[in-house]
């Protein structure tokens, strides 16, 4: 009985001491979660600044921002042409009865942005990003390039960097990664957005899945 009462009274003791603490730490989190939440987001996003590049890909998916940005890199002459992969059509422009790929939408963008259509071109191919890396790595060598660089959405960079290096091992490809700014949110302030919301916690999840599948 009295090993009991000793063994109560200490854990007692142990909760006394661990709640202020406890307290402590929620408040330090409360008043730090904007940098909190900044950092999450900021540990998504891994781009290289391009330099000179032999051809530029621009991955299917929010072509606006994706196209819009591979004009501006076209324009600075990062590369001399750019090619737009993605198969799956929008969704939205099926509803209308077209039938539209994410790689011609990225082109139609660049083009609306000022590239010449000879200098984007679509690459029907991939309905994933490790699809995308195998098409992307098959046409590389095709066109014997040195370099490339790989275009997308800025909080998928690190996820993407990973997975196009894993594949392109061994084939002499130097890979860069550029990060489109969205202007669907604010990456700095992803947080205060339905779409930056939903854009950090998708690509969390698809972070796991590619770390436990690929």
């Amino acid at each position: 009985m009295h090993m009991s009462v000793g063994l109560k009274g200490r854990w007692l003791r142990g909760w006394r001491l661990l709640l202020p603490i406890a307290l402590l730490l929620i408040i330090l989190a409360w008043y730090g979660r904007y940098r909190i939440l900044h950092r999450l987001g900021a540990c998504l996003i891994e781009d290289d600044a391009p330099t000179h590049a032999d051809a530029i890909y621009v991955l299917g998916g929010a072509p606006f921002d994706r196209g819009t940005y591979a004009a501006e890199l076209l324009e600075r002459d990062v590369a001399p042409i750019a090619y737009a992969t993605g198969s799956n059509h929008s969704s939205i422009l099926k509803a209308e009865g077209r039938l539209v790929t994410e790689a011609e939408l990225s082109c139609r963008a660049a083009v609306r942005a000022g590239t010449p259509p000879a200098r984007i071109l679509p690459l029907t191919y991939g309905t994933s990003t490790f699809e995308e890396a195998q098409g992307v790595l098959y046409h590389a060598q095709r066109i014997d390039a040195d370099t490339i660089v790989v275009l997308t959405t800025d909080f998928h960079t690190r996820r993407v960097g990973k997975v196009f290096r894993k594949r392109f091992e061994g084939s002499g490809i130097h890979v860069l990664v550029a990060s489109a700014p969205s202007t669907e949110y604010d990456a700095d302030r992803w947080w205060e957005s339905e779409q930056g919301l939903l854009m950090v916690n998708n690509e969390l999840v698809k972070s796991l899945f590619y770390a436990l599948k690929y």
